[in-house]
């Protein structure tokens, strides 16, 4: 449970940076732009890998000697797109000569990955499952790990794995202190008692639970409704809540929702709150269960279970609270105390109390905690030189690397524009990777928004460091569906239609289902080319399933390549769960 609420909470800290701009839709012949986009576009023959590099030259070419390059995505939960930027790994691998490959998450957990993709042994599907995000935990990114490691296995120019991400600091930190512990004692005592500090600024996963068993067999096949009663007295910087999780076979998340911040906070009256959840078939563990988090009091009472819209019998979990204790209550800490109260109730006689427990050190603001992890971070840089006499570079820097995470998370955090401080890290990340490996090329799999070269995305600081050096890809797909959250949780979402006038409605008339195309080589004002030129509707999808699909964005200038692929359908979890703690 620690893990699943931190993640369910963490994937709104990251935004798609796209520019709020008009669209200038020019005139023009759209026979003639058709009949330019299907000559200049090249057919790719397959998305999926292990069909050859035949088709892919074109796409070389249009690389050259770059040195890094961007690899996106129009939504997080895009198969298609997961298996094309695979086949284009293997392609920029054995082909190009590319030997490191990083990924849009937290960079010591990405890392991880690195020993078992040169040939040491561990689970590769949870050290994905480590890097915490379900966007990653699929099936396509499993595949194409497998691969690294087969290449490595038999080539002497091996692939490395790793990421740039930093908006998780746990691990960093472990790591940084890890490390101080072989160098020096007196920082290590202070970097061990500054950093659990410095974590909880950023809301940690800090919670009371009460945690229920539900019989499985009697809820295969339907759709639950639990409901509850819910009251709070200033609940601040959380909220108290309803959740459900289905698992499947392995361990899988079938279904999972715990009202993240949908819950009351602050104070409020008895409210009745509800989550409807679908079991599928193939659960094989169900828990449920009432929560709170931040520090204040939360009263639930007379809770219900609904199985396709009839009662169900819950006598047995006392969902009213009526009886003399708390069925298989739950805590991370000690930060929470769990009670009966005899002296509010919402019906009967008594309610289940939930509370922090008064005099616990409270969590630093943000930008305090940023201070004492760059404090942390300047004392290593000073002792950089003696250390590097000491141990071997790229372990003293990779510390380094580690202590700086910690503190690119806190400015994140204490930033009105946190999205825009989060591009800025990952490409300070990226360029701490280009600078440390000196002579080699670089794939990077991020979202189309920050591989882009919009103001404050990640693409534009790389843009600006290494010029035509930088090559970002967008991907592009007309119709289908594709994974997200959503109020029912994690599950599968239709694609809209492209608008009229819009990039992918340009690129579904063509003849080519599948293709890549050179963005360079459209020329403002050309009748045929031109469009490419102009800022016109795009899709962007993040995390989360979105009402609002297209954006306003100058491709041309945000991009140099991109890929179509004409329909997709949603990438494919993963049966092992997200998280190293859950």
């Amino acid at each position: 449970m620690n893990r699943i609420l931190r993640i369910v909470v963490l994937p709104i800290v990251g935004v798609v940076l796209v520019a709020s701009l008009g669209v200038e839709i020019a005139s023009g012949d759209l026979d003639a732009r058709i009949a330019w986009l299907d000559e200049q576009a090249a057919p790719l023959a397959t998305c999926e890998a292990g069909h050859g590099f035949a088709d892919l030259a074109p796409v070389g070419a249009m690389i050259g000697d770059a040195r890094i390059v961007g690899l996106g995505e129009s939504t997080h939960g895009t198969r298609e797109h997961f298996q094309m930027k695979h086949r284009l790994v293997e392609y920029l691998v054995e082909e190009l000569g590319f030997t490191w490959f990083a990924i849009e998450a937290s960079t010591p957990e990405a890392h991880r990955l690195d020993a078992y993709v040169l040939g040491g042994e561990d689970d590769p599907a949870a050290l994905i499952g480590g890097m915490y995000f379900w966007t990653w935990n699929t099936e396509e990114v499993l595949a194409m790990v497998e691969w690294m490691r087969a290449h490595n296995a038999r080539s002497d120019r091996k692939v490395h794995f790793t990421g740039f991400d930093m908006q998780t600091p746990d691990v960093a930190a472990e790591e940084v202190v890890e490390f101080l512990e072989a160098v020096s004692s007196p920082l290590a005592e202070t970097a061990g008692a500054r950093y659990p500090v410095i974590v909880k600024a950023i809301g940690g996963p800090s919670f009371a639970t009460a945690t229920y068993a539900f019989p499985v067999a009697e809820a295969r096949g339907k759709t639950v409704r639990f409901s509850g009663w819910i009251k709070t007295d200033d609940l601040q910087d959380g909220y108290a809540g309803l959740w459900w999780r289905v698992d499947g076979p392995d361990g899988e998340v079938l279904a999972f929702d715990n009202m993240a911040y949908r819950g009351p906070s602050g104070t409020t009256d008895w409210t009745e709150y509800a989550i409807e959840l679908p079991v599928a078939t193939e659960a094989t563990n169900i828990n449920f269960g009432f929560l709170m988090t931040g520090q204040g009091t939360a009263w639930i009472d007379a809770a219900n279970i609904e199985l396709d819209g009839v009662a169900y019998d819950a006598t047995s979990f006392d969902l009213g609270f009526e009886g003399t204790g708390i069925a298989g209550y739950y805590h991370t800490d000690d930060a929470y105390t769990s009670r009966l109260d005899g002296t509010v109730a919402y019906a009967g006689r008594q309610s289940l109390r939930m509370a922090s427990v008064p005099g616990q050190p409270d969590a630093p603001a943000a930008a305090e905690a940023a201070i004492l992890a760059k404090a942390i971070l300047t004392e290593m840089q000073a002792a950089r030189d003696e250390w590097l006499g000491l141990l071997p570079a790229e372990e003293v820097e990779r510390a380094l690397l580690n202590a700086r995470i910690v503190v690119q998370c806190m400015q994140m955090h204490a930033s009105p524009q946190g999205g825009i401080v989060r591009d800025a890290s990952m490409a300070e990340n990226v360029i701490w990777l280009a600078e440390q490996y000196p002579d080699a090329r670089l794939v990077l799999w991020a979202h189309n928004g920050h591989v882009s070269r919009a103001t404050g995305a990640m693409g534009q600081h790389l843009a600006d460091r290494f010029g035509e050096d930088y090559v970002p890809v967008a991907f592009a797909t007309a119709r289908g569906r594709y994974s997200a959250v959503g109020d029912g949780g994690l599950g599968s979402h239709d694609l809209q239609a492209p608008p009229e006038s819009s990039f992918e409605a340009i690129f579904a008339t063509g003849e080519v289902p599948l293709f890549a195309l050179d963005l360079r080589s459209g020329e403002p004002g050309n009748e045929e080319s031109g469009w490419l030129c102009e800022t016109r509707l795009f899709r962007s999808i993040g995390a989360r399933a979105m009402d609002r699909q297209f954006y306003p964005t100058p491709l041309r200038s945000n991009y140099d390549l991109l890929i179509f692929v004409e329909e997709t359908t949603p990438a494919r979890q993963l049966t092992s769960r997200s998280g190293p703690r859950d």
